[in-house]
């Protein structure tokens, strides 16, 4: 039987690399995928491992989606390595401690678990993972166990992690949750975030670090222009807005005060932005941790979000946006001539 462990061992050293070599990182994170779905016994036709889950505060996506996260290799790899970043710099706050680390939203694989259990020993980190998808959970036990890292799970909860409360005999020195689309939309990262921070150490780590959202003004022409490696188009496709949201620890810890309302922010249109730039866009910026992010279109999560074309002579000078949590969480925006 093939030895499981030595090629996630292997596949870990490539995704843990400083240096971005796209093609290996597509092959890492390709084979990775592979390797769990044939570990896990995952049926990627299977109609009921294709199902969201629809929570009070965002949506769950489904299993095999969870799943095929991994073929974003760029993301996969920030991720795997910001994940690895951050358990070290825990180590160095917490000395002397095992890291207790909360995983929200782990899928079936638990993806950002899994390779680093080939660099650090159970004695050093454990894990509390929890996931609402029954199938994502069926999955994660096989590929748990398969790969013999029971040692590593202090537990697995199937739970809307909005909702979770953390068990004050054990303190949480890190967590985990990657449970998001562009724009913060439709998935509830914000909603999680701010439920499972302030039941953190103080000084402990969040991953992602923070997660910036701006508004601004694309010509997608030139936006084209900058893919194509037109000179100079990297400095002039985008007419840069206002920041409009920032979810970190401090802002998890600021707003969660027993609610989740979020105050409108103005970004004003400049009446002298050339009219090349006609789409409002909000871009999303993400820190993993450290110097490892996630910038314009590297994956799926850092796609620009349309909002609107002001081209149209509809002469708007400012818009309102606020973020809201719900069943559909997301920014609501409204004109103000």
């Amino acid at each position: 039987m093939k030895d499981y462990k030595e090629e996630l061992k292997r596949i870990t050293g490539l995704l843990l690399k400083k240096e971005d070599n796209y093609g290996e990182i597509k092959k890492a994170a390709d084979d990775l995928y592979h390797l769990f779905v044939t570990v896990s016994g995952l049926e990627e036709d299977d109609k009921a491992c294709r199902e969201d889950y629809y929570l009070p505060k965002g949506k769950a996506i489904g299993t095999v989606w969870a799943g095929m996260c991994i073929k974003e290799f760029m993301r996969t790899k920030k991720f795997v390595r910001g994940v690895f970043l951050g358990m070290k710099c825990a180590k160095e706050k917490f000395p002397n401690r095992k890291i207790n680390i909360l995983y929200a939203g782990t899928g079936p694989f638990a993806t950002l678990m899994l390779p680093l259990t080939t660099i650090f020993s159970s004695s050093e980190v454990g894990f509390t993972l929890l996931e609402i998808n029954l199938r994502s959970v069926e999955n994660l036990k096989k590929v748990i166990k398969t790969f013999k890292v029971e040692e590593y799970v202090e537990k697995i909860v199937q739970c809307d992690a909005a909702e979770y409360k953390v068990d004050r005999d054990k303190p949480i020195h890190m967590i985990v949750t990657e449970t998001m689309q562009r724009a913060l939309q439709k998935e509830p990262q914000v909603a999680i975030t701010l439920n499972l921070v302030p039941q953190m150490e103080p000084d402990g780590i969040l991953i992602p670090e923070n997660v910036v959202i701006q508004a601004g003004l694309l010509d997608t022409k030139r936006d084209m222009d900058r893919m194509m490696g037109v000179e100079g188009a990297d400095k002039d496709y985008c007419y840069h807005l206002n920041e409009i949201f920032q979810l970190n620890k401090s802002t998890a810890r600021m707003e969660m005060q027993g609610k989740y309302f979020f105050e409108e922010v103005e970004v004003e249109i400049p009446s002298d932005a050339d009219k090349r730039y006609k789409n409002l866009n909000l871009f999303t910026n993400i820190q993993v941790f450290e110097e490892e992010r996630l910038s314009y279109l590297q994956c799926s999560l850092t796609l620009p979000l349309k909002i609107m074309n002001i081209g149209n002579g509809d002469n708007v000078k400012k818009v309102n946006f606020q973020y809201v949590i719900n069943e559909i969480p997301g920014f609501r925006h409204k004109l103000i001539n």
